[in-house]
């Protein structure tokens, strides 16, 4: 049998995750917002899909000269980005989902998303926590 020892290994945190998701959250929701204003989708950014004839003209109707999301500003303002188990959920008014995924009159406008520059953060924030002498450690 062959034994080795190495030494000077950096001390490895197993429970990096969770102060992961707690970091990234706020910078995945602040990433969103350049999306909403140009509104495209926060993943591809790609511009959202147009709305159909009699959707644009009703909802210009109702409300002229308004951005999409601007129309109450809750959607946008209420949405938080939270930890959830292995991932992360998003709270937000009851219509958000509509604007996310569609519905037969609309076509689905994703305001939700991991933009690359978020994605670019997440290695950098996860291997702080994952190599952090502050969290529970081993060796």
């Amino acid at each position: 049998m062959i034994e080795f020892k190495v030494k000077n290994l950096p001390t490895i945190n197993l429970n990096w995750w969770q102060p992961t998701q707690r970091e990234w959250a706020p910078i995945l929701l602040k990433d969103q917002k350049p999306f909403w204003k140009d509104e495209k989708n926060p993943t591809t950014g790609k511009p959202w899909e147009t709305l159909k004839p009699g959707y644009a003209a009703w909802k210009e109707k109702k409300y002229p000269g308004e951005p999409i999301l601007r129309r109450t500003g809750r959607m946008q303002d209420n949405a938080k980005i939270l930890p959830y188990q292995q991932g992360f959920k998003v709270q937000t008014t009851n219509y958000g989902a509509y604007q996310q995924f569609g519905t037969s009159k609309m076509p689905a406008r994703p305001w939700m998303g991991i933009p690359p520059k978020s994605l670019a953060q997440l290695g950098v924030i996860a291997f702080k926590n994952i190599f952090s002498s502050k969290h529970n450690r081993r060796k």
